[in-house]
């Protein structure tokens, strides 16, 4: 049986939380497969494929990038609903850390052990060095933009009770405050993974611009009146997404814009 093969399933059940009722709350180890083949993927882009990277490392540190979440989440800190509303901070890389070398360190040979857990430590460092490190950065700021923001959004709001119509009135003030652009020249070492991201991005606004249809029925008082039916205004608590297109290839502005290296307003 090959190293990775063995801690996949040890990955698994540290990151499957319990769900209401019978159900399991799959959304961290999910996010960690998701890094984890990201991370692998980077890491054969041409900006760093003549470094040569651990896969097997990187492969490790990805799976248990967000397990420090898992810590958390068991000591009562944090509500299984906020999982991945924020970055991930410098304690949970020290806890995701630890928690690789207890868990899979034995099935490890020892210096693939060390070095997928400096990953894991070095990720939030943007003078880092360590290849792996850079790798796995990426792949999870890649992971957090695009439709799964929305579905964090989602999950994070359901659990909140708030309304549909908060998604796009949040997605609103990231624009205005000019959060994404921000995310976008500061998240990313490298250009192929900034467009990557930038492209997610269009697609979250397109989504965006169709959810807000669909809530306000749009479309059909845009059918109607064309039609010359006179009609109302739609009510106020709609909200329409915020137009402009963050994502248009242009210089990326300073990256010291209110509401970054912070949490903005609902974000």
């Amino acid at each position: 049986m090959q190293p990775l093969e063995r801690i996949i399933p040890v990955a698994r059940k540290l990151l499957t939380l319990s769900g209401d009722g019978e159900h399991p709350d799959l959304w961290l180890w999910e996010r960690a497969e998701r890094v984890s083949y990201l991370a692998q993927l980077i890491a054969r882009m041409p900006e760093l494929a003549n470094q040569s990277a651990d896969s097997l490392a990187l492969a490790v540190a990805g799976l248990f990038s967000c397990a420090g979440w898992v810590a958390q989440t068991g000591q009562s800190r944090l509500s299984r609903w906020h999982l991945l509303t924020r970055p991930t901070s410098e304690v949970q890389r020290e806890l995701a850390a630890a928690l690789l070398t207890e868990h899979v360190g034995p099935l490890l040979p020892p210096r693939t052990a060390r070095l997928a857990a400096e990953a894991i430590r070095q990720c939030n460092d943007r003078t880092t060095a360590l290849v792996e490190a850079q790798a796995l950065a990426e792949a999870e700021n890649l992971d957090d933009m695009g439709t799964l923001y929305v579905l964090r959004q989602y999950r994070q709001y359901q659990a909140e009770g708030r309304p549909l119509t908060q998604l796009v009135a949040t997605w609103n003030r990231q624009q205005e405050y000019r959060y994404w652009e921000a995310r976008l020249a500061d998240s990313f070492r490298f250009e192929t993974t900034r467009e990557l991201a930038r492209q997610r991005l269009q697609a979250v606004e397109a989504f965006l611009t169709a959810l807000a249809r669909d809530l306000a029925g749009l479309d059909l008082l845009e059918a109607l009146r064309r039609l010359g039916v006179d009609l109302p205004e739609p009510p106020r608590h709609f909200e329409r997404p915020a137009a402009g297109g963050l994502v248009k290839p242009a210089p990326m502005p300073d990256p010291q814009v209110p509401g970054w290296k912070k949490t903005s307003p609902e974000f």
